[in-house]
């Protein structure tokens, strides 16, 4: 997608436009959602929701929503003969009635990017990625294995040091799988652009300080590269330099590996013992 900034603006309502919606749960469902990923679009919220691809009902909820006030929408120019895909973003009544709701606390609430902030290539295209990673893993969900998300307002986690709050973990988003009554955290990171070694060790770190050791066990850290040099150049910094790397279950996979749903529940992710540590060639 081409998404330039000064080119993209919220779609404007006209008069006669508001719609009397009636907020029932599936528009709960729909603001929480689109609150914890910052945006989305129909498809998003259909495979989050009933785990399909299209469904008219969402579709048409949507745009009620829209009519109502409840969210803003804009176009994306797209490449695709399917034309400009429209992306929704919470409105500032939608964030007022999750407020009432008691759904977040005030500080999350006041974290919800403006349209300027969200329109700017970098956070859009991050974010945009991010809400697509996670929906498409969101189908895997069956009646026996419960999928549940977390935004990355939601997923990170707080420290204190010298009396001031401090970001301790920063995942883009967090996976519950839960399973036979059992629960499994995936702390998701989503690596854009390449770090500095240092950046690496840091954001590891920062997991093994804050989670105890019984939180451990029932968690894993999972980075998402965008190429499988990105996700090699980690393991081989990691193994080097991280002394403390068995004390934290870590995953890692690339874009290239997560185009379908299933990919997510195969085994394609990189552990110590599988990393392929050569100059070349792939995990």
């Amino acid at each position: 997608m081409n998404f330039q900034n000064q080119n993209v603006k919220l779609t404007p309502r006209t008069e006669g436009q508001n719609y009397p919606l009636k907020l029932n749960q599936s528009t709960w469902d729909i603001l929480s959602l689109i609150f914890e990923f910052k945006l989305a679009a129909a498809w998003h919220i259909s495979r989050f929701l009933i785990q399909e691809e299209q469904n008219k009902y969402i579709y048409l909820k949507l745009r009620r929503m829209w009519q109502a006030g409840l969210l803003e929408s804009f176009k994306v120019h797209s490449e695709s003969l399917l034309g400009f895909p429209v992306y929704y973003m919470l409105s500032k009544r939608g964030l007022n009635i999750l407020a009432e709701r008691g759904l977040y606390s005030s500080s999350q609430l006041s974290s919800y990017p403006s349209p300027k902030m969200l329109f700017s290539p970098h956070l859009f295209k991050h974010e945009s990625q991010v809400v697509e990673l996670a929906s498409k893993e969101a189908q895997n969900k069956t009646k026996d294995l419960d999928i549940s998300f977390k935004g990355e307002l939601s997923s990170q986690g707080q420290d204190y040091r010298n009396d001031k709050t401090i970001e301790a973990l920063t995942p883009d988003y967090t996976v519950y799988y839960t399973f036979a009554g059992q629960q499994h955290s995936v702390y998701s990171e989503l690596e854009r652009t390449a770090k500095s070694k240092l950046a690496q060790m840091r954001k590891v770190e920062r997991y093994l300080d804050f989670l105890s050791f019984e939180q451990r066990q029932a968690v894993t850290l999972r980075i998402i590269f965008q190429t499988p040099g990105m996700e090699q150049s980690f393991w081989l910094n990691a193994l080097t330099n991280l002394p403390r790397l068995h004390n934290i279950r870590i995953l890692t996979t690339n874009v290239s590996l997560l185009q379908t749903p299933g990919q997510f529940l195969q085994d394609i992710y990189s552990l110590e013992q599988t990393v392929n540590l050569g100059r070349f060639g792939g995990r």
